[in-house]
């Protein structure tokens, strides 16, 4: 197995996938660093020393004549240098607060074609509130306007709603207050910890992930919640096996424009819930992207 860092820049590799980089794993470990247009190869055996070492000469390197990877070419070195050999592609998160980086995270992850793993910066899993949800008057008003949503449609009594990788329970705090009853879904360890001791009442919490609720660890309930989740190369083909005739998804707009959804399911109805803008946390300017729900029912 090669786990395959698929960065912008050379000092992302170290700044945001050191625990990647451990040797400890025992993997070989490819790193492709897309301004620069440099794939390199860490073979297994080399300490950790050595692999940073590597990529501070990297960094320090002038680039003058570097031709940059676009996903596509990015995705096609990949394929190429690991060939036969299974491999695990890393790359940001598409929360990413850098706009480039989070950028990069979807069409990279768009161009592989198969499920990437993503990570927050180095920091965000001791940090409490790491995209700032409690903060941010935008996310606040994401997660109001979520919920009415849902509630125009269904009411609490009609079953239990399965939100599909509720990360720290944001949404998840307001359906419970809301009267619904939550099956909650988070298959990241770190984020899992923070859901279970964030929320409280009818609620039942689980580490499945997207493909386990399609397949070994298939959940019942009146609709499954997919909300900012269709960011990482999810296959689609697997909403026919939700145990359910209505599918709430929200996300960004382009990105939403980009699903094919399968023949099964038809669009009733397609909102956008907030729009984008600039919104300052902390003395920075973020761009907050917007989000746009959809709500598809089984034919």
């Amino acid at each position: 197995m090669i786990d395959v860092l698929a960065v912008l820049r050379p000092e992302d590799a170290v700044t945001d996938f050191l625990s990647v980089l451990d040797p400890a794993h025992g993997r070989e470990v490819h790193l492709v660093a897309a301004e620069r247009g440099v794939y390199l190869k860490l073979p297994a055996g080399i300490p950790l020393e050595g692999r940073l070492a590597a990529i501070a000469a990297l960094h320090a390197s002038s680039g003058e004549s570097d031709k940059a990877f676009s996903p596509a070419t990015a995705a096609a070195a990949i394929a190429l240098e690991a060939g036969a050999i299974p491999f695990t592609v890393w790359t940001h998160h598409p929360w990413d607060t850098r706009t480039t980086h989070g950028r990069w995270a979807l069409d990279i992850t768009a161009a592989v074609g198969g499920p990437v793993r993503h990570t927050l910066p180095a920091g965000a899993p001791v940090v409490l509130d790491p995209v700032e949800v409690a903060a941010s008057p935008y996310e606040q008003e994401r997660l109001r306007a979520t919920v009415e949503w849902v509630r125009r449609h269904l009411d609490p009594i009609a079953g239990r709603m399965i939100e599909v990788g509720a990360h720290e329970g944001a949404l998840t705090q307001r359906l419970l207050a809301d009267g619904y009853s939550v099956d909650a879904t988070e298959p990241n360890e770190l984020l899992l910890e923070r859901l279970r001791s964030n929320v409280a009442g009818d609620v039942r919490i689980h580490p499945h992930s997207f493909e386990d609720l399609a397949t070994t660890a298939r959940l019942t309930g009146s609709a499954y919640l997919l909300i900012e989740v269709l960011y990482y190369g999810q296959d689609l083909s697997l909403l026919d096996r939700f145990p359910t005739d209505h599918l709430f998804v929200a996300m960004e707009a382009g990105e939403l424009a980009r699903q094919v959804w399968p023949a099964a399911w038809s669009v009733e109805e397609e909102i956008e819930l907030v729009a984008s803008r600039l919104e300052e946390l902390a003395g920075a300017l973020l761009r907050k992207r917007g989000s746009r729900g959809v709500l598809l029912r089984r034919r």
